[in-house]
């Protein structure tokens, strides 16, 4: 198979990039590569649970930067509730939304160029030239490319480095998203939720939804857990060229300008919100050594401020510690020992360091992705690093890329084939997981690809398939579940 654009990851960010290419010139071949079978889903929008709600109000979720109004109107049309822009929608919903976005755009393809190909990339081969760029999958098959994107979305979680504990300790799950992890749990039992942010919040709302009446320990090394939101108006953007380029001189404007909004009335909510147009423009403004610094210190505030959940997700966690079925330790676990019934844990408290010993019947990684690429285990990552295709970021938080998303090699040198989009662009944008960001980027790289290729652009070739492929046909069949969700998925 020979296509002029391969996508590998078909969540957000890969489903985006197909849509935003076949909408400017459906002629073009794409391909995305994916674990899952339905488009647009990824880890994020794949949950069966109806309780995972969008972190942002469906005002804000447009998929399309040119149409802020797209999601909101297609909601209202296809949800059986009323819903208004600040309504906070199930994540599942969200991903049929974006399936459907997908479905429309290939409908106006030309001669079935568009393919979903369900796989793995564990490799590719790349002259230097860009000219042709080999991709081998897991289970053997082979497809070319003019050009690929890494949209492979967050990484796994880290393992954790903890005496005694290994990814097959049989209580234990390395991942909140492996399967498994929520089952043969005793109604009764207690869990362990290594991680207090975003995800350590799903894993909690789920097993309140299943009616899981027993103890849930939440873990972190700060004790720090997502802010909700709440109706807070707006707060001009006041940072500018002259602001500080120093975290501390932020963190101090950042405080003044909360200061300020509380003698007015207003929480300090408005205030971070009016650094995310800009969110972008202070991070690469800063010093390598403030963002280190950042990292360091702020990072975790930063981001239970920053990333915040649905109010009525705030309500279901309130709930738990309110009826003494949850509990928050700020700390680090030492070491784990499995016995007949139950997992040890030995957790050393952050302020006092005193050690404390939990018997649970599992225990959940929850810290979220990865954030050094240098310890990740995806052979693609490792493929692209080995070969020198592609260096890590100077904080080693994602990929190096230049401005459009190219990749830049060892010796510095952008690619002409090679391009990411989303989260592995972290280091060099630091606001870069969130769909205003990624919806922006998948436009723009769009743009920068169909506008590369000219008059030299590839006819669809589609001869040879050797992989688990999705074509036009079996693709209407893959997203035939853009129903609107039953009365009792709201709830």
């Amino acid at each position: 198979m020979k296509f002029s654009v391969v996508s590998v990851g078909g969540g957000f960010s890969g489903t985006m990039l197909a849509v935003q290419l076949l909408r400017r010139v459906p002629s073009l071949s794409v391909a995305v590569i994916d674990k899952g079978a339905v488009p647009g889903r990824g880890v994020a929008y794949s949950t069966p649970y109806n309780c995972h709600l969008l972190n942002v109000p469906a005002g804000n979720m447009s998929a399309l930067p040119e149409d802020p109004d797209h999601f909101l109107n297609w909601a209202r049309a296809n949800y059986e509730c009323p819903v208004q822009a600040t309504s906070f929608l199930p994540r599942r919903f969200y991903g049929q939304y974006l399936g459907s976005l997908l479905e429309e755009a290939t409908e106006h393809s030309v001669g079935g160029n568009f393919r979903w190909i369900e796989g793995e990339v564990c490799s590719l081969e790349s002259k230097r030239d860009g000219s042709n760029i080999t991709v081998r999958l897991k289970d053997g098959s082979r497809l070319t490319t003019q050009s690929l994107v890494l949209a492979a979305g967050n990484f796994s979680p880290p393992k954790l480095n903890v005496f005694g504990l290994s990814e097959q300790s049989e209580r234990y799950s390395p991942s909140a998203w492996s399967a498994g992890a929520l089952q043969d749990i005793p109604r009764d039992g207690s869990v362990l939720l290594i991680g207090s942010g975003l995800t350590s919040i799903d894993v909690a709302v789920a097993l309140e939804s299943e009616g899981f009446a027993g103890h849930i320990h939440i873990l972190s090394r700060h004790g720090l857990m997502p802010q909700p939101h709440r109706p807070s108006g707006q707060w001009s953007q006041y940072w500018n060229e002259r602001s500080p380029r120093t975290t501390r001189g932020l963190l101090r404007l950042v405080r003044e300008q909360v200061r300020f909004a509380s003698a007015v009335g207003c929480d300090w909510r408005p205030v971070i919100d009016g650094l995310r147009p800009v969110t972008q423009r202070i991070w690469q403004s800063l010093p390598l050594d403030e963002r280190k610094r950042f990292l360091r210190h702020v990072r975790s505030y930063w981001e239970i401020h920053r990333h915040r959940i649905a109010s009525e997700i705030d309500d279901t966690i309130s709930k738990l510690f309110q009826n003494g079925l949850a509990t928050l330790h700020a700390g680090r676990v030492t070491s784990y020992r499995e016995c007949n019934d139950h997992a040890e844990i030995s957790l050393r408290d952050r302020k006092t360091g005193a050690q404390r010993i939990l018997h649970v019947d599992r225990v959940i990684n929850c810290t979220g992705p990865e954030t050094d690429c240098r310890r990740i285990e995806d052979p693609l990552i490792k493929s692209f690093l080995a070969q020198g295709l592609a260096r890590p970021d100077c904080l080693s938080l994602g990929l190096d890329v230049d401005s459009n998303g190219a990749l830049i090699d060892s010796n510095g040198t952008a690619s002409r084939s090679l391009y990411a989009v989303g989260p592995v662009r972290k280091g060099c944008l630091w606001e870069t997981i969130a769909v205003p960001e990624i919806r922006q980027q998948a436009s723009q790289l769009a743009e920068h690809l169909t506008s590369a290729f000219g008059p030299n652009m590839l006819e669809p070739n589609v001869l040879g398939a050797q992989s688990k492929e999705t074509d036009g046909e079996h693709l209407r069949l893959a997203l035939d579940n853009l129903r609107p969700l039953p009365e009792s998925a709201k709830k």
